[in-house]
């Protein structure tokens, strides 16, 4: 039994290996108690970059660790192009703004006013001598716009024009749009094709988010109508759909109904979660090829997808309801989240019409975690992120998360945007309990951002998505 951990990093000068590296740690012990490793480090050959590798973890489940490494492909930035951006966002209305960042915004928008003010009031007054030159109090405007010219250039340019250039679809950013998903949906085609893996988790960071949920969405299209399974020579599906048994009972009626449940309870996500996996499985058996069981963002801008991905927010909410945006449940169709095949196959004596699901229906078959640090008044906390479920739909599983650096001070800054797997320990009944008690998540303990990560990749649980009577092969351990 073999499973594929695809991580994705966030914004920033990034090293290959780096992000990997620490999560990997994060995941499993670097060693056991004898000294043997826990991990070994492997060329990654479905890669054209030969700084990355693959670390596998030993054990009869093995898990293979990827990188998806992009960094590089955002050489050239300029200031233009984060300026383009900011300015987008600032000269939107209030109700196109995310209620979660408002007081930046407005703080953003009102001292920029008022600079403006201060430069055209210094200019206008200088020009009619109001003021000698020696006595000018606005003779250091020049002076406080370099530096601010420099923060651009040497900090935030490093930082937010990643994102600038990735979420804004300019013709200047479109080529390097199209090359990093590209090649991340190459990444996950390659683990699909090469047919060892029973499972695949993508893990994204912070923009590395917003890239995993459009290469997840993007090669799902893919595999969204594949049933190969269903064909007139497969004698053991006619067997049993001449017995009567319903060949795809969680797509047709169970899947649905959990999403259309969906009230914002805990217990009915869980409940929804659940028949994610068991479509999972179903469209498995069926010989749908796809291998990806969840989704995890942490610190995720797509909190705030209306605004970064949206020209507003009824033109966000107008994508997902076209299907050009995959929502959590996914957005209905003619039957439930799918629709019936054009023609009906034979099986046996009997005509069977499958169900597919649509090509934005990845999230009926991929389960969706995201983790995140609250920032109260979007000051005090990871302001980069937030909870996703508002947005993207109350099928995504919010969890806060915490650490005890610092006392706690850590998590209620901004430093907390990088901190989601630097800490182990935590609140560690929240996670164990967390299907039994309806108000864990508002009213627990927050648990250790990495004890959350840990429990929302489940290594540990490959075996659930096996089809019943799959053939387990054993996997040599690797010295």
């Amino acid at each position: 039994m073999k499973q594929a951990v695809v991580v994705i990093h966030g914004i920033g000068e990034q090293r290959p290996m780096d992000t990997l590296r620490g999560f990997v740690e994060a995941m499993i012990p670097a060693d056991t108690p004898d000294g043997t490793p826990f991990y070994w480090s492997k060329p990654d050959r479905l890669s054209r970059n030969f700084d990355l590798r693959v670390l596998k973890s030993s054990g009869r489940t093995t898990t293979d660790f990827y990188e998806y490494y992009w960094a590089h492909k955002m050489q050239g930035t300029k200031v233009g192009h984060l300026l383009g951006w900011l300015w987008d966002i600032f000269k939107r209305q209030r109700r196109d703004i995310p209620d979660a960042i408002v007081p930046i915004w407005r703080t953003t928008r009102w001292t920029v006013m008022l600079f403006l003010l201060l430069v055209a009031t210094g200019t206008v007054a200088t020009a009619w001598g109001k003021f000698e030159h020696h006595d000018n109090p606005f003779a250091l405007v020049p002076l406080l716009m370099g530096a601010i010219g420099l923060g651009l250039r040497y900090s935030a340019l490093s930082y937010l024009g990643d994102a600038a250039r990735y979420l804004s679809p300019n013709p200047q950013n479109v080529m390097v749009r199209e090359q990093i998903r590209a090649d991340g949906v190459a990444l996950l085609r390659a683990l699909h094709n090469k047919g060892d893996y029973d499972r695949i988790i993508v893990v994204g960071h912070s923009l590395g988010s917003v890239i995993a949920y459009d290469i997840v969405g993007y090669l799902w299209h893919e595999h969204h109508d594949q049933l190969t399974k269903v064909i007139p020579s497969n004698r053991e599906l006619a067997e049993r759909y001449a017995d009567n048994e319903p060949l795809q009972p969680v797509i047709n009626e169970t899947l649905h109904a959990a999403g259309t449940a969906l009230d914002g309870s805990l217990g009915s996500l869980f409940r929804f979660r659940e028949q994610q996996a068991q479509a999972f499985i179903e469209q498995r058996s069926l010989g749908n090829p796809w291998r990806i069981t969840d989704l995890v963002t942490v610190g995720s801008p797509m909190a705030h997808a209306s605004l970064l991905l949206g020209r507003s927010v009824s033109d966000f909410k107008q994508r997902m309801e076209r299907r050009e945006a995959p929502a959590c449940p996914p957005t209905e169709d003619t039957k439930g989240y799918g629709y019936n095949a054009r023609q009906a196959v034979m099986l046996g004596q009997k005509p069977f019409t499958p169900q597919y699901l649509h090509h934005a229906a990845a999230f009926a078959v991929t389960r969706w975690t995201n983790l995140y640090f609250p920032a109260p008044l979007g000051l005090f906390g990871d302001i980069v992120s937030g909870p996703v479920s508002p947005v993207m739909g109350a099928g995504v599983l919010d969890l806060p998360v915490t650490v005890g650096t610092w006392k706690g001070w850590l998590a209620r800054s901004w430093l907390s945007h990088t901190h989601y797997w630097s800490e182990r320990g935590g609140a560690k009944g929240y996670l164990a309990n967390l299907t039994t008690q309806a108000n864990a998540i508002s009213h627990g303990p927050r648990p250790s951002a990495t004890e959350a990560l840990r429990w929302a990749v489940d290594l540990k649980g490959l075996r659930r998505f096996r089809p019943a009577g799959a053939k387990e092969t054993a996997v040599p351990v690797e010295a």
